[in-house]
């Protein structure tokens, strides 16, 4: 069964990608803006819609597409308060994941157990094994909550025993906001 959520705004995983942009302390890196002129796709194998709730609920082998973002999971539920751009949005796997091309074409790939995004807080938080990826720079802990409007983000595990893990090359630090095509010519 597919489901095109016209009225839906933009999906906000393209904050994932901001998050892995804070953490490698970098110069500013957006997402992908075109990605958030495009109409957001969801194809699952089953849809429940709870009208009275104000929530729709996709099962089993459920994919979103927007522009180069990929979403996939077992099962995503979307919530919408009656206040207009306040939608959260869950997606649940072993583990979900999330890819997006960003603006400067280097691909950012995040997975977690929950991935959530809430629309008018601006907030994403990728929980249970999370992990952001960029090249080989990858940060990886129980919790990742990334504050689009304070460009924010932080990282936590369960307990001190099982700590926050941070990779990354230096020269991809610096030429994280290069254009793929620059940095393979060394400008």
């Amino acid at each position: 069964m597919s489901y095109w959520i016209k009225a839906m705004p933009s999906i906000s995983m393209k904050n994932a990608n901001l998050a892995l942009a804070a953490l490698l302390l970098c110069g500013a890196v957006t997402a992908k803006e075109s990605d958030f002129a495009e109409k957001v796709y969801v194809d699952a194998v089953k849809q429940v819609a709870e009208m009275q709730d104000n929530r729709i609920t996709f099962e089993e082998d459920v994919t979103i597409n927007q522009g180069t973002i990929r979403i996939k999971a077992d099962k995503v539920v979307v919530t919408r308060s009656g206040e207009k751009g306040a939608e959260v949005m869950t997606a649940y796997g072993k583990p979900a994941t999330f890819f997006q091309i960003l603006d400067n074409g280097k691909p950012v790939n995040a997975h977690g157990n929950t991935i959530r995004y809430e629309l008018k807080n601006r907030l994403v938080t990728i929980t249970g094994n999370g992990q952001l990826k960029q090249e080989d720079s990858q940060v990886n802990g129980d919790l990742i909550r990334y504050d689009i409007v304070k460009q924010k983000m932080i990282a936590e595990s369960k307990s001190p025993s099982q700590r926050v893990k941070t990779v990354f090359l230096p020269d991809q630090v610096e030429n994280f906001d290069k254009p793929a095509d620059q940095k393979k010519q060394g400008k």
